[in-house]
């Protein structure tokens, strides 16, 4: 019951439950080696994901490019965070890891949950001691310190990929 109305999704079956569910109804083998685990399980990444592979072959071979001098990864913004800072959802970020970010730069960050055993990703502006949004949307509002021991600044970004009208291809900063 908890596990179907929880609204944020934040309740997981235990595989005792999911052994006594297969058992009872008869579906799947109870006793099959279970699935391996999703290496992003726990990960709640409701502001962005990270770059699927194939999903552009200018922003893989852009990716590609930039991790030839450093630790970088690529993720495919979905919120309005930013939204006046000029970032878009759709917009690709490239983030530069582990770089000591400067005020007013954009970051990337993890914020842990460990109550609900989630972590989520979000990009928001350093406004040193916190992480502050740009947007117009209420909701997004809420500044993270970065104090905080459940907030890790894991990268700034350095560069961006907006695709045009949803076009292959894209405008790169």
């Amino acid at each position: 019951s908890r596990f179907l109305s929880s609204p944020a999704g934040s309740q997981s079956l235990r595989p005792n439950t999911i052994r006594r569910i297969a058992q009872v109804t008869g579906i799947g083998d109870a006793d099959a080696e279970p699935i391996p685990a999703d290496p992003h399980a726990g990960f709640a990444e409701a502001e962005a994901q990270p770059l699927q592979a194939g999903s552009s072959s200018i922003a893989a071979t852009l990716l590609a490019g930039l991790r030839a001098d450093a630790p970088v990864d690529a993720w495919t913004l979905k919120s309005r965070a930013l939204e006046l800072a000029g970032y878009r959802p759709g917009d690709i970020l490239f983030v530069h890891l582990g770089t000591a970010p400067l005020k007013g730069d954009v970051v990337c960050a993890q914020v842990y949950d460990w109550q609900l055993q989630r972590t989520e990703t979000v990009f928001r502006i350093l406004q040193p001691p916190y992480l502050v949004a740009s947007t117009a949307d209420a909701g997004l509002l809420r500044p993270y310190s970065v104090e905080d021991e459940n907030v890790a600044i894991k990268g700034v970004v350095l560069h961006t990929l907006r695709s045009l009208g949803g076009r292959e291809g894209g405008v790169a900063s």
